[in-house]
């Protein structure tokens, strides 16, 4: 295939750097009772990352955050969530000593507002889930001169594999997680790398308690910085917990102590 000169020129300037991460997650999720199609969940997001001197992993913060939901079940493969305002506290990635900047310059509190879809799919053992976010974004809501507010489109397909039982749901079911995920993100206040992140991930998976899943894995994340040029790779190890519907957990754990 042939590109013209400006792209290969693109092509040639372009920077890996690598960026060695941590990534967890907590859900918690329930419906309002029993009989009810409109469910609650609060995710809460806890990311480090390792620094340009060497260091490990955890040695450096790189994102905090919390979104509260609404969703409704509109079918029993189908869910739609609303997060009204979702807050994120999130620093610079340092993974190079250029990226490092005093005090605590670069860092950012951001609000999100989040619609999301999920639809989900079986063949034999098999879950496809299809995911959809739709987000609206204010960065920098702490200074009003680099306050800025822009649109996100994300699509992520993930596959779930029993592998000791035939169902994903079942208790103690030991499963495999993989899944892809893409970022666009657009509008006025945006620059040029529409194309923002491109994510994947593997894992394994254990359900406990009938309702309450931990998962480990790895992720590799492609992140592409404002000058298009640069690309940060993020790799690591990643962490979910997961409580899918709480009130149905067996009441002789007292799984809330956290």
């Amino acid at each position: 295939m042939m590109c013209s000169p400006g792209h290969a020129q693109i092509e040639n300037e372009r920077d890996i750097i690598k960026n060695p991460v941590f990534y967890g997650k907590m859900n918690v999720r329930d419906f309002f009772h029993d009989s009810s199609d409109f469910a609650w969940e609060v995710d809460l997001v806890y990311r480090r990352q390792k620094n340009f001197d060497g260091s490990t992993i955890f040695s450096d913060p790189l994102r905090l955050s919390i979104r509260p939901w609404l969703s409704y079940n509109v079918t029993n493969l189908t869910r739609v969530s609303l997060s009204p305002l979702g807050i994120f506290h999130t620093a610079p990635r340092v993974p190079r000593g250029e990226d490092v900047r005093p005090g605590f310059e670069g860092y950012q509190r951001e609000v999100r507002t989040t619609l999301q879809i999920n639809k989900h799919a079986y063949f034999k053992r098999f879950n496809f889930t299809h995911r959809m976010r739709f987000e609206s974004r204010w960065r920098d809501i702490d200074n009003p001169e680099n306050r800025t507010q822009n649109f996100r489109f994300r699509y992520r397909i993930r596959l779930r594999t029993p592998l000791n039982t035939d169902y994903f749901y079942k208790n103690n079911t030991l499963y495999l997680s993989n899944y892809h995920e893409i970022h666009i993100q657009f509008g006025s206040d945006y620059g040029f790398n529409y194309f923002s992140q491109s994510r994947n991930y593997i894992g394994m998976g254990f359900r406990f308690w009938d309702w309450t899943r931990v998962e480990l894995g790895y992720l590799h994340q492609y992140q592409v910085r404002g000058n298009v040029y640069e690309i940060d790779l993020l790799q690591g190890p990643m962490m979910y917990l997961y409580f899918d519907i709480v009130s149905k957990n067996k009441k002789n754990y007292n799984f809330l102590s956290f």
